[in-house]
């Protein structure tokens, strides 16, 4: 079964400074696109959730049709 992409970055945006120390310089700004963009991630599966879960109570509102 395929990991998923939130698990996958946890490898990538280590908070070991010597583990950062080793690589170009631009990987601290790496690191930041890398945290924002999974933060984005989350929030997008937290709004779909939400909009599944309202659907959900929306057909349960409705009154049955023949």
């Amino acid at each position: 079964m395929a990991q998923d992409v939130v698990e996958q970055l946890e490898g990538f945006i280590s908070e070991d400074p010597t583990t950062w120390g080793k690589l170009s310089g631009d990987v601290p700004f790496r690191r930041l696109q890398l945290l924002a963009l999974r933060e984005i991630l989350i929030e997008l599966r937290r709004i779909r959730e939400m909009q599944a879960g309202s659907q959900v109570h929306a057909t349960r509102a409705r009154p049955g049709k023949s």
